[in-house]
């Protein structure tokens, strides 16, 4: 059973559970894990944001995975309250030594924000290392309250949209050893600035728990991933974000640990600090537990 823990897997779920806290080096499981795989994922920070994610793997012949994925989240900032639902499907199709995967998200508070997501991407997979490329629309609502001279008041919907374009890398650098890197950019149709509620809207938190379905303009990452042995595999995360509406910088840095708790479960422990100069810094944490089935 150490094989299907020892080839990238704790980044590999993260992503899909929460994008902005891991490496996207690789976004399905190994092979070996051929059946379907289910993680549950709980995050809090010490700013009462907090999470609850569920997302499962499905193996669907030798060569394409079906990803199926649903969660809340609240982010309860100074001036407003988000409790955002996210659903999203996925599927990953894998050739000889080149791969592609489709993503489609819907993410948001019908009342804050929604944003919906089409994604896509194409890698190159080898012994060694793996490169991709990926491309994401996202049309972003938010829904606004206008009050007339006359003092009735009209419900209408801002509407934006973004394109982000994404690489990332995982290099097997010794016998336990991996790095990870990526990046992303986004270009909006619009001048995020002008756009009403923005300012509150604007979630670049420490936990970093909402940070991927934020207003960012790019993001960075740097990721290392050793093998203890006995199925136990421990990692370090650096990251660095900016947020499109006013150019504020968050810094995080994360480590994790995963092990097996059972023939079929791994449990993974993370813990975080995030750091701005314009946002409130603070800890952040979480639990992922990982079943497989066949």
């Amino acid at each position: 059973m150490g094989s299907r823990r020892a080839v990238g897997w704790p980044l590999a779920l993260t992503v899909a559970l929460a994008p902005v806290l891991a490496a996207g080096a690789q976004s399905t499981p190994p092979d070996e894990t051929r059946g379907w795989v289910l993680g549950l994922n709980a995050q809090a920070d010490e700013h009462d944001a907090h999470s609850l994610y569920a997302s499962s793997y499905v193996g669907v012949g030798s060569r394409t995975w079906l990803n199926f994925a649903a969660g809340k989240s609240s982010s309860p900032i100074e001036s407003t309250d988000i409790e955002a639902n996210t659903l999203l499907l996925g599927v990953d199709h894998r050739f000889d030594k080149v791969g592609f995967t489709l993503e489609a998200e819907r993410w948001g508070d019908s009342g804050e924000l929604e944003t919906t997501d089409y994604s896509g991407s194409v890698y190159f997979d080898r012994d060694r290392w793996r490169i991709g490329f990926g491309y994401e629309r996202r049309d972003i609502e938010i829904p606004i309250t206008v009050t007339g001279p006359l003092g009735r008041t009209f419900s209408r919907t801002v509407e934006s949209s973004a394109d982000g374009f994404s690489f990332d890398a995982k290099v097997s650098m010794a016998e336990r050893w991996r790095l990870y890197l990526g990046l992303e950019e986004f270009d909006y149709e619009r001048n995020l600035a002008v756009l009403p509620r923005i300012a509150a809207l604007n979630f670049l938190s420490a936990s970093a728990l909402t940070l991927a379905n934020s207003f960012l303009d790019h993001d960075r990452f740097i990721a290392v991933e050793r093998d203890l042995g006995q199925a136990t595999v421990l990692s370090l995360r650096l990251a660095k974000d900016r947020s499109a509406i006013d150019a504020a910088e968050l810094e995080t840095v994360e480590g994790a640990v995963l092990f097996p708790i059972g023939r079929r479960f791994d449990l993974e422990v993370n813990l975080g600090h995030g750091a701005s100069d314009f946002f409130q810094s603070g800890y952040y944490g979480g639990l992922l537990l990982l079943v497989y089935g066949r």
